[in-house]
Order: C-alpha cells, then structure tokens, then sequence
C-alpha cells in the first residue's frame, strides 16, 4: 500500500513539473470524468524468525601486543608489626660519687653534660683521690683530674670534638729503710709533683659523605712538668682519609709525635709514619693488606699490617692471622705512669721497635664474647728498669734490652643469665733476653676473674673481683727493704640506689691483706675500705 501511495504522488510530480503544451484550437470532448480508485491491499504478515544453522565447537586464536604502560606507583607505607617496646634506660646529665675511705682516702668523682650524649654537647668533670697510711711514713698519694670535653655538630656534615685535661698528681718516694726509726722524712721532701696540661681537637665528618670518603684530622699537645726541674713537651699530628668500595675500605693514614724532653739536658725524639691499608673479601672471609713506613732519628722502619679473618660458624668461631708493628716511644710520660717511682731524670729516650706475628680464635657463644691469641713478637729497645740508690730512698732507673717476647692471652666476658655478668682475662709472658739475665720488672702472669649481679630491680648491683700477677724479677738486692713479691687480691662490692637518683656504695679491696711488692720496698696498702654516697640528675 505504501508503494502504490508513494508511486502516484512521484507521478503527479512529475507530470506538474512538465512544460506547458500548446494544443490544438479544436474543441476536445469530454467524454467521462475520471475517478482514480485503488483497489483493497491485501495486508501481508512476516512473522521473522531465527535462521537456524549448524553450531559446532570451534577455536579461537587471539594475539595480544604486549605493551608496558608507563604507571607510577606511590610506594607503599610499611608500619611495623605491633610489639611490645622496651623501656629506654634513663638519661642523667649530672653525678657525684663522694665517701671516704680505709686508710684516710677522700673520693670525689662529679661531673655535669650540658647538651645530649648523641648531639652537640660539653662535659666538664673533677676526680680527686687520695690516701695517707699512717702505719708506714709518706705512704701515701694523690690524684686530682680537671677534665672538660665537647663535641659540636654542624649542619655540613662535619663535627669537631675538643678536650683540655688538666692532671695535678702527687707521688711520694717512701722506699727508704722504714724498720730504721732514726730515719725520716717530711713529706715535702720525698714528694713527686707531676703535672699535666694537654689539649686537643678533632675533626671528621659526622655524617656519610655522597662519595663514600670518610676523613679525619686531629692534634694533641701537653706539657709536663715536675718540682725536679724536668720539662716535656709533645705534639702529635694524625689525618687520615678512608674511601669505601662497598663494604671494603681503603684507608691512608699519616702523621707525627714530636716530644722534646728538658732536665739537665736536652733530649728530642721525633717520628713520622704514613701507614696504608686495604680490607676485602666476603661475608665470612675478609682480608686486610697494608703497610706501615715509620721514620725516627733519620731511621726508616718497615711493617707489615696484614690480617686475615674467617668465620667458621658465623659469629660463634672466627680464626684470626695477622702481623703488625711499630715504634713505641718510651717518653717520661709514658715511663712515669707506668712507673710512679722513676727517677726524675730520664737520661735516655728511646722508641721500642717491635714486631707482632699473632693468630688465635674469637667469637660469641650463648651470649659470652671470647677470644684466645697467641704471638711472638721480638723487641728491641724494650724499657726495663733497675733500682737507684743515689738518694737515701729507692728509686728506679731505665735501661734497654732486645726481647723475643712468646705470649699467650685469653678474655672472656658477657652475660651468663639474667642480670649475672662475667669477665675475665689471663696474660701468659715468656721473655727472651739479649744482654739482660731477666726482663726486670716486667710481669710474666696476670690473671683477673670477676662477677656482677643486678638485682632488686635494678636497685642493688653485687659485684666480686679477684687479682693474681706473679713476682717481678728484680736485678739488684739493697741492703735494706723487702723484695718484690706475688699479688692474690679478693675485693666485694655493692651498689644501692635508694631512691631513683639517690644511692650508697661500699667497695672492700684486698682482702686477703696481701702488701703486693711491685717494685722493690713500695709495698701496696693491705686492706682498705671506700664507701660514699652516689647521686645523678
């Protein structure tokens, strides 16, 4: 029906749109008028239907262009699994320990930080102690110690450390023939006045540099002086540079000790080294390769600085090999702390010169940090000493022998179980002697053994300590006075804090009552007793 529609009016278009016709003048006869009908349209139904065709399993490939997309991610924030956090210790910036002791021995040791121990900070602290047994004539001592020290940290990744150390010790030379009561002294006249002022600086970097280079530079200056007319002064010089590849370090390292000694003459003693290193290796393996080029007295001295260290069990067994050496300088210094009683007058300054060749095995077990070592090291120009009786009191001398030294050393220390700390350490010398019939004075064993215990939360700490050195051997026997003999000293020890800043203390020392003879007729106190009163804030 809608063709037949659209058929007819295409055919009236069509015919309206043609162009006028002439006709002829005759006359035309109508002869029907025209009805235009259209027959009924029969209406046709399609019912559509789905072609139904054969459907059979088929496989299908596809190729997908791998393509990574360029996404960023935020990373991810890691939060720490929820555990139980342990009390930090308290920090205190100030303490004091003071008492008073058996025989008459004052104690003080007080010091105040102003900063924190881990940022910019200056300490400044005063020790003094001292003793007066009255049972022997001019037995006695006394130590004072002025110290401040600080670090400064600045914001370019350096720090600089600085230190002024002023030591006012007294030491009185009471060796004489005490069993002779026609003979005494005052104390002025037998005293040792020796003292220090030292000073110091540092510089190194503070934090880790960009290009791995670690650096430091620092000095060291004090002068000596004594009420004999005996004047020392040192200058030390050390800068070094480390550059790490990894975990494996290159370091060079070079400086000098300049010391210049005054009594009735005038003695210099100048060395200069340059020592350079490198460790490798792996987790368990490391080695370290190095030298060290010393110069003394227009003297030059290779030696060795060599290491290896493997682990066999991890941390529970590490085997150790190495060899090193050195110039050690035997300054009056170095020689009166080891020996109070020298003689004023160092007539002789010399470097010891010495080789080590050392292995042994370290480690951790169950919580105790062992370690057994055994060398040979040869020495020559190992500081000996002798007796001097040029005053009517004993006093020591310096003389030098080359030394093949065997030893043998072993420490233990750690904690056994909870709050019980032990520590302990054996040394086992064997001297080998060139001109010299023995290495005088030198001790051959020393043994010490000891024991803490923390208890009472934290408020009481027991503490137990045992000494043993054998007998010295000595050259020359005086007419009067009591040879060097061995040390066996037991000594107890508590600490109780009363209150959180508030404490007592109580130290018995040697108690088997043993006057230990380290140098000849200078017997050491027997029993003596400390106990004070402890504060911190």
């Amino acid at each position: 029906m809608n063709r037949i529609l659209i058929t007819f009016f295409l055919g009236v278009i069509f015919l309206v749109s043609l162009p006028a016709q002439e006709l002829p003048s005759e006359k035309v006869e109508v002869v029907k008028n025209f009805e235009a009908r259209l027959a009924d349209a029969n209406k046709l139904r399609l019912d559509p239907e789905a072609e139904a065709k054969e459907v059979s399993d088929r496989k299908f490939s596809y190729e997908v262009e791998e393509k990574i997309l360029p996404i960023e991610y935020l990373p991810v924030d890691i939060r720490p699994a929820s555990i139980r956090s342990e009390d930090m210790p308290d920090v205190y910036n100030g303490f004091v320990k003071a008492g008073f002791g058996y025989p008459l021995s004052p104690y003080l040791d007080a010091g105040y930080r102003l900063g924190r121990s881990d940022g910019s900070n200056v300490l400044a602290r005063f020790t003094h102690h001292s003793a007066n047994n009255n049972n022997i004539e001019n037995q006695r001592f006394s130590i004072n110690d002025f110290l401040v020290e600080g670090t400064l940290l600045t914001d370019y990744g350096f720090a600089v450390d600085g230190v002024l150390d002023v030591d006012l010790d007294r030491h009185y030379f009471y060796g004489y023939d005490q069993s002779d009561t026609t003979v005494t002294f005052d104390k002025n006249d037998v005293v040792n006045k020796i003292n220090i002022f030292e000073i110091g600086g540092r510089i190194y970097n503070a934090t880790e540099t960009t290009s791995t280079l670690n650096y430091w530079a620092e000095f060291k200056a004090y002068l000596l002086a004594n009420n004999f007319a005996t004047r020392e002064t040192d200058l030390t010089i050390d800068v070094g540079l480390t550059k790490w590849f990894g975990d494996n370090p290159l370091t060079v390292e070079l400086g000098s000790d300049l010391t210049r000694l005054k009594d009735t003459v005038v003695q210099t003693l100048n060395n200069f080294y340059i020592n350079p290193s490198f460790s490798f290796g792996t987790r368990d393996l490391r080695i370290k390769f190095g030298a060290s080029l010393a110069t003394s007295m227009e003297e030059f001295h290779f030696f060795p600085d060599v290491e290896v260290l493997y682990n066999l069990l991890g941390n529970n067994l590490t085997i150790f090999a190495g060899a090193d050496g050195g110039l050690r300088k035997n300054s009056f210094r170095a020689l009166t702390d080891y020996n109070p009683f020298l003689d004023p007058h160092l007539s002789d300054m010399r470097n010891s010169k010495y080789y080590d060749f050392y292995g042994g095995v370290k480690g951790i077990v169950s919580g105790l940090e062992y370690s057994l070592q055994g060398g040979y090291k040869p020495t020559s120009d190992l500081a000996l000493f002798q007796t001097n009786l040029h005053e009517p009191w004993i006093r020591f001398d310096v003389l030098y022998d080359t030394v093949n030294i065997i030893y043998f050393k072993g420490s233990l220390k750690g904690q056994l179980f909870d709050n019980f700390h032990v520590s302990g350490s054996v040394v086992q010398n064997i001297y080998d002697t060139k001109t010299q019939e023995e290495a005088w004075y030198l001790p051959n064993l020393q043994v010490n053994a000891g024991v803490s215990y923390l208890t009472l939360s934290d408020q009481l700490r027991l503490k137990a300590e045992i000494y043993f050195t054998d007998a010295v051997a000595y050259q020359d026997d005086p007419e009067f006075g009591e040879a060097p003999n061995a040390l066996f000293d037991v000594s107890l020890g508590a600490d109780f804090f009363i209150t959180e800043n508030f404490g007592l203390f109580l130290h018995l020392n040697n108690l088997a009552a043993n006057e230990y003879r380290r140098w000849y007729n200078y017997p050491t106190y027997g029993i003596n007793v400390l106990a004070g009163i402890t504060a911190r804030f």
